[in-house]
């Protein structure tokens, strides 16, 4: 895990190499007032959480903060600001759609990113379907304030009754599942509703894609 994580900081700084030579690139060709620059990813790496590495079908920390740098172009006028809020990459489509001054189609999941300090949102919902190997696993997640509640449909090994619950204040490392914990029954439940309320309309006939694993 030393070894994975130490390789994982030379990529780091390969892509941060890369990256200046792209925003060089676009200085020689006089873009530089006019365009916006993005930079993210589409998940994280367990890296020795949990014991595990490399990623999964695991709604934590872990996988789900990603780095987030959007810089807009200086010719907009938006003071730079480090937004703390829950946001989702399906943001990302309607943040460009408010770049290029439209606006997003109905169909389009999410809403533009905000550019000043101190927003707030009360939810950010994140899923996974996968269908490998003979095995389905889904999971639907609400990450609220402190909580990140997660439901299990059912699946291969799952049956739908199963779900995570962490704290995040109290318990950041996400060791201590409080699902089934009494004491909070009501907040779970709370935030289960609210999951379900947020869900985005499914698609029919169902959208499928297959790609090499």
């Amino acid at each position: 895990m030393r070894e994975v994580n130490a390789r994982n900081a030379v990529e780091c700084e390969l892509i941060d190499e890369a990256i200046g030579r792209v925003l060089a690139a676009i200085e020689a060709r006089g873009w530089t007032d006019d365009v916006d620059i993005v930079f993210t990813t589409d998940h994280g790496e367990l890296q020795g959480d949990f014991g595990l590495l490399f990623k999964g079908p695991y709604h934590v920390d872990s996988l789900m903060r990603l780095p987030l740098v959007w810089r807009p172009a200086p010719s907009a006028g938006v003071t730079p600001a480090v937004v703390d809020t829950n946001v989702g990459l399906v943001d990302l489509a309607p943040t460009f759609c408010a770049i290029a001054g439209l606006d997003a189609p109905e169909w389009m999941q999410g809403t533009a990113l905000p550019t000043t300090a101190g927003t707030t949102r009360d939810s950010v919902l994140t899923e996974w379907d996968s269908e490998l190997f003979g095995v389905g696993v889904h999971l639907r997640t609400v990450t609220a304030d402190r909580w990140v509640c997660t439901t299990y449909a059912p699946g291969t090994v799952h049956d739908g009754t199963e779900g995570e619950l962490y704290d995040l204040v109290d318990d950041p490392l996400q060791q201590q599942n409080r699902w089934d914990d009494p004491g909070q029954r009501s907040l779970r439940d709370d935030l289960v509703d609210h999951l379900r309320e947020r869900q985005p309309p499914k698609h029919e006939p169902r959208l499928q894609l297959q790609a090499p694993v």
